[in-house]
C-alpha cells in the first residue's frame, strides 16, 4: 500500500506533531496501536483541510472519504513524553479510492514547557512508524463508492 508511482506524489508532505500521553499507553508503557492510529487519521483530516478538503466542504460536495483499510508497521515503541512527527501526503487517488502513507520519526526530547522551535523540523530521529490507510470516497446520501472527480485530485496533487 505504501510503493506509489513517484510521479502522484505530491510536491510537499503535511506534517503533524504529536505528545504521547500516559493514557495513550500499554500496561508495557508502550504507545497503544489505538493511539497510533489516532495520530495517522488526525494527520490525514489536518492535511486535506489544509489542502481544502475539510469536512464542510467534503459535505456541500455530498461526499466523505471513509477509512477502508488501515496497516501500520510498529518498528520501535514510542513512550510516554516522547514527541512524534507526523508525515503523510496522498500516494494515489483514483476511482473511488485513495491511499495515503505515513512515517512517524521520534524528535528528540525537550523539556515539558519548553516553547517549540522555530521553522519545521527536519526528522532528526529514528523512525518508529510506517503506515498507509486506504480511503474510500462515498456518497453521503447513499453509501455507496463515488467516484473522485479528475479537477478534485488535481486540486489536492498541485495546491
Amino acid at each position: 500500500m505504501t510503493d506509489a508511482p513517484a510521479e502522484r506524489r505530491p510536491a510537499h508532505v503535511y506534517l503533524a506533531h504529536e505528545r504521547v500521553r500516559h493514557h495513550q499507553l500499554d500496561p508495557l508503557g508502550h504507545v497503544t496501536n489505538a493511539a497510533y492510529l489516532n495520530f495517522l487519521e488526525q494527520a490525514a483530516i489536518d492535511h486535506a483541510a489544509a489542502a481544502g478538503f475539510d469536512a464542510e466542504r467534503l459535505r456541500a460536495w455530498g461526499a466523505q472519504f471513509i477509512a477502508r483499510r488501515h496497516e501500520i508497521d510498529v518498528l520501535r515503541p514510542a513512550l510516554a513524553g516522547d514527541r512524534p512527527q507526523v508525515r503523510t501526503w496522498a500516494d494515489d487517488v483514483r476511482g473511488a479510492r485513495a491511499v495515503r502513507t505515513y512515517t512517524v520519526y521520534q524528535l528528540p526530547r525537550v523539556p515539558l514547557g519548553a516553547p517549540p522551535a522555530a521553522g519545521v523540523p527536519e526528522p532528526t530521529g529514528e523512525l518508529v512508524v510506517r503506515a498507509g490507510t486506504e480511503w474510500a470516497y462515498v456518497d453521503i446520501a447513499t453509501g455507496r463508492p463515488r467516484r473522485i472527480l479528475p479537477s478534485k485530485v488535481d486540486a489536492f496533487f498541485n495546491g
